[in-house]
């Protein structure tokens, strides 16, 4: 059977959408139209129409865009109707209210994670994130976590190239170190990393795994460099705790 083909312009609004969604700043109309490399006339029709209906929403002073409440209220819908979702976020919560550090749960996309949800702790240094960020997931330790779950096979489908983009200058970035990472990583259960992602942060992560035993999720402990390792085997046992917890859900 033929693939269906995508209607083009409908293709086109959505990734627009899903790319000013991944910056972590508003985003001109000069940069969407080289990015995308379509006709003026109709990056701004498209525009128009997208914060007319509040998918996006436009700086009256600036003249550029960010995402709009509309995009909440239909994600939010989807994770609502969610019930393993909605345990998530109670033993994401139970976990952080435990150790008092910042936790969170996320999904890998292609080889990127996405967080669905972020519990601050009450610490006065907090870890800069939030619901719907991107990072790719060879430099996170909830990201190394899902990708453990995956073949090599399908990592090197991910990971085609040899060398990874870098976040920072500990970022792994040759594929060989990564993949013999998660190896170690599939027989320990729980995944590190320090400032791979993030200058100052280190992150300790374990993957959710289906009946089938397909990685579905992430969760992560994440917290200061400067506060270090001591507590390390109490955020391994809250992390394999909610694992157990959520795996049970699972069909």
């Amino acid at each position: 059977m033929s693939q269906k083909k995508n209607h083009r312009l409908l293709e086109i609004t959505f990734d627009i959408m899903k790319y000013i969604a991944q910056k972590d700043e508003d985003v001109g109309f000069k940069e969407i139209c080289e990015t995308f490399e379509i006709p003026k006339s109709t990056v701004h029709n498209l525009l128009h129409t997208m914060t007319n209906m509040n998918f996006l929403e436009k700086n009256v002073d600036t003249a550029r865009y960010t995402i709009g409440l509309k995009c909440f209220e239909v994600g939010n819908a989807y994770l609502a109707l969610n019930p393993f979702y909605s345990r998530a976020k109670e033993v994401v919560e139970s976990i952080s209210l435990t150790c008092n550090e910042t936790t969170h749960f996320a999904i890998l996309d292609g080889n990127e994670v996405v967080y669905l949800y972020k519990f601050d702790s009450m610490q006065p240094l907090r870890i800069f994130s939030h619901i719907g960020k991107r990072i790719p997931a060879h430099a996170t330790a909830i990201g190394k976590a899902i990708l453990s779950g995956l073949t090599r096979e399908q990592l090197l489908a991910l990971y085609p190239e040899t060398t990874l983009p870098a976040m920072t200058n500990n970022t792994i970035t040759d594929r060989n170190i990564l993949l013999e990472q998660l190896e170690l990583i599939r027989k320990d259960g729980v995944s590190f990393e320090c400032e791979e992602s993030t200058p100052f942060i280190q992150c300790f992560g374990v993957p959710i795994f289906s009946k089938q035993n397909k990685p579905i999720a992430g969760m992560s402990i994440s917290l200061p460099v400067i506060r270090g390792e001591k507590n390390k085997e109490e955020f391994i046992r809250l992390l394999r705790e909610g694992k157990r917890e959520l795996e049970a859900m699972l069909l």
